[in-house]
């Protein structure tokens, strides 16, 4: 099984320092996994549980469901550029160096990155994102329904919203904060919104293709990012229902923190499709099962999650 797990916004990194001074805290690097849409374990892998209930009904399901193959999504210089122009970009696209190969193409005050072998995006305001600009704090951010309404304006207007692509939500991005010793209540300095995109397909979401738009105040793009699997329909296969997924949940294990977990108790249950990181192998898209819920161990509750493939004719595996 992939060792991947999403992980939801961005950790926010308080430094408490000592003495008077006041003393900012790191901002928080890019979390990858919010940023590219799919789900990453870390440390804590899969393990085996004892029992497994449920605590929720389980859902209908339509017996059989569409494949899809997947596209190849190489980035030649030609097409980086063609993505540059939508964001008014004419080039040049540089090659960078280094282990991950990308174009880049600079203009004003933004940076587009685009990887070649993945075609992953990202269009960035550097300066104001780096969480230095006074512009950018809590007061002067847009409410949530109106940074979805920029975030949409602004994807449809540079033509990327791919056909399948829905809202997902909107959430608290990434912080600065400064603290001191005296026990005053933190001052936070730089805050901006994550609004989220998923993509879709025969109407159920894809776990592993988004787009986050990054909103700071006053309504400024600060970020965009992109991560799509493109796809095309292959052939209807036979599904297993919900209750065959359990039981394969039961084969599997399940992901989470919780050490020697003995009870998990499944609250979600939802068919979607999986993709991995473009650039690397999948020949398909497979419905599957997004499966979550609590587990219990010796010591301590928490929440667990899992993907069961969901077409036996193509194999056991996500890939």
């Amino acid at each position: 099984m992939t060792k991947h797990q999403i992980v939801i916004g961005l950790a926010v990194l308080l430094l408490i320092a000592i003495g008077t001074a006041l003393i900012p805290a790191e901002y928080p690097q890019e979390n990858e996994g919010t940023n590219r849409g799919i789900e990453i374990v870390g440390p804590y892998g899969m393990q085996s549980v004892s029992e497994i209930a449920l605590g929720t009904a389980l859902p209908k399901y339509p017996g059989q469901a569409m494949v899809y193959k997947t596209v190849n999504s190489t980035v030649s210089k030609d097409d980086a550029l063609k993505i540059a122009e939508k964001f008014g970009m004419s080039g040049p696209a540089e090659e960078s160096g280094g282990r991950i190969k990308c174009y880049v193409v600079e203009k004003d005050l933004y940076t587009l990155e685009i990887e070649k072998e993945s075609g992953y995006m990202t269009y960035t305001w550097d300066e104001r994102w780096k969480g230095y600009d006074t512009r950018d704090r809590p007061e002067n951010l847009p409410t949530d329904e109106e940074c979805r309404k920029i975030a949409e304006t602004f994807l449809t207007s540079h033509d990327l919203m791919p056909e399948g692509t829905v809202f997902s939500s909107v959430s608290q991005g990434g912080q600065r904060i400064f603290s001191n010793h005296s026990g005053d209540a933190p001052i936070i300095t730089y805050e901006d919104r994550d609004v989220l995109f998923s993509d879709t397909l025969s109407g159920l979401p894809v776990a592993g293709s988004g787009i986050r738009v990054i909103i700071g105040g006053g309504g400024d793009i600060l970020k965009v990012t992109k991560r799509w699997r493109d796809a095309e329909p292959y052939k209807e296969f036979p599904i297993l229902s919900p209750g065959e997924a359990i039981e394969e949940l039961k084969q599997i294990g399940v992901v989470t923190a919780v050490s020697s977990p003995k009870r998990a108790i499944v609250d979600e249950i939802k068919l979607c499709y999986y993709a991995t990181p473009p650039g690397t192998e999948q020949p398909y898209l497979k419905p599957t099962y997004s499966i979550r819920g609590t587990v219990e161990g010796e010591n301590e509750t928490g929440t667990f999650f899992q993907y069961v493939p969901a077409v036996p004719e193509l194999g056991k595996g996500l890939y």
